[in-house]
């Protein structure tokens, strides 16, 4: 007698397509609460238990990495106001600096802007150089295309507290507003990111060149900002 699949059996042939589809045009980094989410927006209902065990059967699961502890920033001058602490409905941009390894014992910097309102990237530079230049830049690439904000919070590193960036602040009328030192949770949002970016996408990709690492990194931001599900950042 041959064997039939039961109806069961086939949707869950059927399933088990759209489950990794979902997860390999995802970054492989989408569990089975997101993948649900995913498949919720195509119209298909299933339960988390079943996904799970789908999964499970195909030996698949989020690729993220675990979180790391960013080192604190320490600096020898006095603190600065954190002028947006008591005010969550400010017109703010959140910015940051992290390192991204090219390839073993080669870094770059990723300089990036984020809209805690829309949460999207607004705009990032990558550089050879941690500096004021990169940030700059970083600024002046996110007021050619959005209206300004009230604020710009950062950390006190010195690429942030120098007078190139001050000054081009002073000059669009936008307050500096600064995380207390040892302190990254006070600009959380712009951690997060840079904290997915890594453990999503950065911990298990090989970048073949500098070049290269700007065409996946610009890649990553576009779904980050257009297509990844969200459920905090």
């Amino acid at each position: 007698m041959n064997y039939q699949p039961s109806q069961h059996d086939r949707v869950d042939r059927h399933l088990k397509a759209s489950i990794r589809k979902i997860w390999e045009e995802n970054y492989r980094a989408y569990g089975y609460p997101r993948i649900k989410l995913a498949l919720n927006r195509l119209g298909i209902i299933v339960g988390v238990k079943r996904i799970f065990r789908l999964m499970q059967e195909m030996k698949i699961h989020s690729l993220m990495h675990r979180r790391f502890k960013k080192p604190s920033t320490h600096v020898d001058y006095l603190q600065r106001p954190n002028l947006i602490k008591n005010k969550p409905k400010a017109s703010t941009w959140r910015a940051d600096i992290t390192y991204l390894e090219l390839r073993p014992g080669t870094w770059v910097y990723l300089s990036s802007v984020y809209e805690p309102k829309v949460h999207k990237i607004l705009a990032y530079k990558i550089g050879r150089q941690m500096n004021a230049k990169l940030v700059v830049d970083t600024v002046n690439q996110a007021l050619e295309h959005h209206k300004r904000p009230a604020y710009f919070h950062s950390d006190m590193g010195s690429q942030y507290t120098s007078c190139d960036v001050e000054n081009l602040l002073r000059r669009h009328q936008i307050f500096h507003s600064y995380s207390k030192q040892g302190y990254p949770y006070d600009n959380s949002q712009i951690e997060a990111f840079h904290s997915l970016l890594k453990r999503e996408f950065v911990f298990q990709t090989h970048f073949s060149s500098f070049e290269d690492l700007i065409l996946r990194i610009s890649n990553y931001i576009n779904w980050f900002n257009t297509e990844r599900i969200r459920t905090s950042v």
